[in-house]
């Protein structure tokens, strides 16, 4: 049986002129480490609201790095220890004395965590980084390589955005968050809704008008959507000003490198209540249900032919859009998620449920019997599934493919 791994320190006393090897066993050494936070000024925590499971979770934020970490009760129990006074093995007796058995490799990754949100005192490491760097004989695929990074690239980022943002929310955009901005919207849905109605009757009639002219329509849309992604993301970041908290940047970047998506960083909101989180995550696609309102009373008014065509296609795109956005149970994190997890004060309830997807059949059957949490957990995923089906079916319905399906 190998002998476990060791670590060699090199040690000397100011009088000795040669050194002396000291060799520790390397799950000794680990034991022995006394992790130390930055001291209080550095850092906040913000407590979040129960969750209907009874646990709770905490938001960690570096101040000057303007890093956050989300903790679980269990790591907030590990950072409040890590005082520089315990060891990783008192801690870890602590731990488990104070909730039982757990998987000790949620030390690690805390570790890891803090590490990167540079909330750690740093404990003397030499800062030699070591890196694999193979190259491929063939010239294509460092051809190929190098065109995915640089397509990879195609970003910006505007760092300073919250100096920007400030600007627009003292010079009119706070008016955008006053009752009378929620009433007006809330009017001008209600007519759109009206227009819709009155002109349902024609409006396999004018979407076909669409198919006639498609580079048109195509392009009409394609940019309809960019500009309205652009006003969803600036309403997201003066809604963060709204509360009073900091926009650390607006940006582009290619989603999956393929996707075109605009983004507005607002962690910082996690530093405020719950009903300003909601607020936040609302703001953006109630823009798309604006100009979706605005699309479809334009295409009432407008006589028929191409641009009555064009502002109905375009009410329906973004509509379906923010339709989308606000509905939870598609497994993607958009706004709607983001609101269901804060109503539930669960942030991790999707990854959570996606990690018990796979054992979830064989606990149904065998158990153990699951935990108020994992209910929330399966619940979520059923809904989703049967949502994605209905979606489908719905599509293929509309698309006149479902007769299809159904014929055979």
């Amino acid at each position: 049986m190998p002998e476990p791994a060791k670590i060699e320190f090199l040690t000397r006393n100011p009088d000795e002129a040669t050194f002396q090897i000291h060799r520790v066993q390397s799950n000794q050494a680990r034991g022995m480490f006394r992790p130390q936070r930055l001291s209080e000024a550095v850092w906040e925590v913000t407590a979040q609201p129960q969750s209907f499971d009874g646990s709770r979770h905490f938001v960690l934020r570096n101040l000057q790095r303007d890093r956050y970490v989300l903790l679980s009760a269990q790591e907030h129990f590990l950072w409040n220890h890590f005082d520089g006074n315990h060891t990783l093995a008192e801690i870890a007796k602590l731990l488990h004395f104070e909730f039982g058995a757990f998987d000790y490799l949620i030390i690690n990754q805390l570790l890891t965590k803090l590490h990167a949100a540079g909330l750690l005192a740093a404990v003397g490491a030499s800062g030699v980084q070591s890196s694999i760097a193979s190259k491929s004989s063939r010239r294509w695929v460092r051809a190929w390589v190098r065109l995915r990074r640089a397509w990879g690239r195609i970003s910006f980022k505007i760092r300073d955005a919250d100096r920007y943002c400030s600007a627009i929310y003292r010079r009119g955009g706070f008016l955008l968050f006053s009752p009378f901005a929620l009433a007006l919207c809330l009017a001008l849905t209600a007519v759109a809704i009206v227009a819709v109605v009155r002109l349902s009757p024609q409006a396999k009639q004018i979407t076909l008008g669409l198919a006639g002219m498609p580079v048109l329509s195509t392009g009409a849309m394609i940019a309809t959507m960019l500009f309205v992604a652009v006003q969803h993301v600036l309403v997201h970041a003066l809604a963060c000003k709204a509360y009073g908290r900091k926009v650390r940047e607006i940006g582009f970047f290619l989603l999956q490198g393929v996707l075109p998506t605009f983004y507005a960083d607002v962690t910082d909101i996690f530093m405020s209540s719950r009903r300003a989180r909601i607020v936040v995550d609302l703001a953006g696609p109630l823009v798309e249900v604006v100009f979706g309102s605005f699309a479809f009373i334009a295409a009432y008014w407008s006589p028929p032919g191409v641009g009555q065509s064009l502002f109905f296609g375009a009410g329906i795109l973004l509509w379906e859009g923010a339709l989308l956005n606000l509905y939870p149970f598609n497994f993607l994190e958009l706004d709607g998620y983001n609101i269901l997890a804060d109503l539930l004060a669960m942030p991790t309830l999707r990854q959570r449920a996606m990690t018990l997807l796979p054992k979830l059949l064989g606990r149904l059957i065998r158990g153990p019997k699951l935990q108020k949490s994992e209910w929330i957990q399966s619940s979520y995923l059923a809904i989703c599934f049967a949502s994605v089906i209905v979606y489908v079916v719905l599509h293929l319905d509309a698309l006149g493919l479902g007769r299809l399906f159904g014929a055979n």
